[in-house]
């Protein structure tokens, strides 16, 4: 595990080359570019609207079921009349969709009143027809005197009334306002609600058929967003006509290789080392077996430059995490098999490879600590059976296991400690982290060895500890009385964290907690499904096994997030808090993103 050492490069070239250095530089992909001026202004008046069209577009065609052939000879491809009518098909199928949607709720509104239509209204002595829609609990209230009244339609709630009158009856004539039917009869709906459903029957097919842009359409959009990362480099350069400045941050290792770069694009190259007012990024890397780590890293806080890279350790504690928190064995082989079957869709790209590895060590960590624990799906195997031998850990013991997560929680921020004191340079920084080293072990020793000779030994570690952790609470020098209160106050502040401390080792009692949940809801989805199976002679079996399958799943679900989410905030929050001095930023290449075939 290391962070990789880098330099700053400088290319100085002709002005005119500026867009060719950039391709090539592009191209070569293993360089973090440095702003050399502000670009923001010119970037906010260049307009985006085809690039998100654009990305509309192929969302809209990659969310659409059973694509066609992708063609892939880019002559027969436009990409604006693509977009143009991918763009227009998303908006005509919404629109006829919300149609569509208006008429079967008009349809539902208008059925129960039945197929007719409004006569002229010389045809009927000038009278018009009023409707309402009564619940049948209040047709009581209504007074049939001098009202012309028709029930159409009735069901159990409420029922459907045509009032006839000249004018529009006054608002107490009736125990509910009228509604409005609207001069559309059912039948012409109904006609209009085919109509829709062809057209958008119609359009969902032109969808279809411009999937078959799809590959062309993102490799066209990939090189429009490389070309959109060229003008923005561009106008971060440093120039000075005629020549320009690109300056950037590339490993030390490849030093040779852009030499070899500058010379063919005919620009000259200086290399500089990194300065004490230098920020550079931070590049992380690890070995493959341990790669997923640097994802679990980055996804919190990213290490300074000048700090050390916790991947490695970070990856092997999480996994040892997860273990405790699933903790079991059936669990463990179940998605393992699971994962193996799935394992294609893991293998098509470099952090595919990372996470597939690193959720085999996950469900082996898991399946592990099942055994330890002798859980297999909730079920505790027989007290005779070699799995009952394999047992060491038991769950339901709270001093043991109180004292097993306190140790590995002492354990992992004691590791924590040591690093930052290796990596440190100054005495304080290395002093405060062993003196914290001494009060986590002392204080360990004391609750292991309450009443022992251990604890008075431990005891004495903790003040120890404490003492250093004062003493060298800064490196400032002492040279008045006033300096002398400053170290002393210094001193007090880096004493306030051994509440951090006490709080962050009790933090990994999560561990047992959520372990000992999830085997007891294991337990409960056993016992339940045993009770239904022995009270409902023949049905019964059919409804435990599905409450086998659904509470075991949901167990499962709930193992799974709070593995990830626990087992990752341990390492994040807890041992960052103390292994790390500093947040860095990622290192980002300029490099393509341009698909191919």
């Amino acid at each position: 595990m290391s962070i990789v050492p880098l330099v700053k490069v400088s290319l100085v070239g002709v002005l005119q080359d500026k867009e060719k250095v950039l391709e090539a530089a592009q191209a070569f992909g293993a360089l973090h570019l440095i702003p050399l001026s502000s670009a923001q202004k010119e970037l906010e008046a260049v307009p985006s609207g085809q690039g998100r069209d654009a990305t509309e577009a192929l969302r809209w065609l990659i969310d659409t079921p059973a694509p066609r052939r992708q063609v892939t000879e880019i002559e027969s491809f436009d990409l604006n009349t693509i977009v143009r009518q991918a763009i227009e098909n998303r908006h005509a199928i919404k629109e006829c969709e919300d149609r569509l949607a208006k008429l079967k709720q008009r349809i539902q509104d208008v059925e129960p009143w039945g197929e007719f239509q409004f006569s002229d209204l010389s045809d009927i002595g000038d009278y018009r027809l009023w409707f309402y829609v009564v619940p049948t609990g209040k047709l009581k209230a209504i007074d049939p005197a001098e009202k012309i009244i028709k029930i159409v339609h009735r069901d159990r709630y409420r029922a459907h009334v045509v009032l006839l009158s000249p004018d529009e009856p006054p608002a107490d004539a009736m125990p509910v306002p009228r509604v409005r039917m609207g001069a559309v009869s059912l039948s012409t709906l109904k006609r209009q609600f085919d109509a829709v459903a062809i057209e958008l029957e119609d359009l969902q097919l032109q969808r279809q058929v411009l999937t078959k842009w799809r590959f062309l359409l993102a490799q066209n959009l990939a090189a429009a967003r490389d070309q959109a990362a060229r003008r923005r480099a561009a106008l971060e350069t440093g120039d000075a006509d005629p020549v320009f400045v690109l300056q950037a941050w590339a490993r030390q290792d490849q030093m040779a290789e852009i030499k070899t770069l500058a010379t063919q694009m005919g620009v000259a190259a200086m290399f500089d080392e990194v300065s004490g007012t230098d920020n550079p990024p931070t590049l992380l890397e690890n070995k493959s077996g341990v790669a997923a780590g640097e994802n679990l890293v980055e996804f919190y806080q990213m290490p300074g430059y000048r700090d050390w890279d916790p991947s490695a350790i970070v990856y092997v504690s999480f996994i040892a995490f997860f273990g405790m928190i699933m903790t079991d064995a059936g669990y463990g082989l179940f998605l393992l098999a699971l994962i193996y079957l799935l394992r294609g869709r893991f293998t098509g790209s470099a952090l595919g490879n990372r996470l597939y590895k690193m959720s085999v060590w996950l469900m082996v960590s898991t399946t592990a600590f099942g055994i330890a624990t002798g859980s297999y799906f909730g079920i505790a195997p027989p007290a005779d059976s070699l799995l009952a031998r394999l047992r060491f850990l038991d769950l339901k013991d709270v001093d043991v296991m109180m004292k097993i997560t306190l140790t590995m929680g002492v354990a992992h921020i004691v590791l924590a400690n040591v690093m930052r004191a290796v990596h440190e340079q100054s005495v304080s920084g290395r002093m405060q982290p062993i003196g914290w080293c001494l009060v986590a072990l002392g204080g360990l020793g004391v609750f292991l060895g309450q009443e022992t000779e251990m604890a008075t030994t431990a005891a004495g570690a903790v003040v120890v500890g404490l003492f250093l952790v004062g003493f060298f609470g800064s490196d400032r020098k002492v040279v008045s009385l006033s300096s002398g209160g400053l170290r002393i106050f210094d001193g007090l502040t880096s004493l306030a964290r051994i509440v951090n401390i006490f709080s962050d080792v009790l933090s990994y009692m999560r561990l047992f907690a959520l372990g000992l949940a999830a085997s007891s809801l294991a337990e409960t989805v056993n016992t339940l499904s045993a009770q239904l199976n022995q009270s409902l002679p023949g049905v019964g079996l059919l409804i435990a096994l599905a409450v086998l399958a659904i509470g075991h799943g949901i167990n499962i679900a709930l193992g799974l997030i709070a593995g990830c989410v626990h087992g990752l905030r341990l390492n994040v929050i807890e041992f960052f808090n103390w292994g790390l001095k500093e947040e860095g930023t990622p290192f980002r290449p300029f490099t393509k993103e341009e698909t191919r075939p």
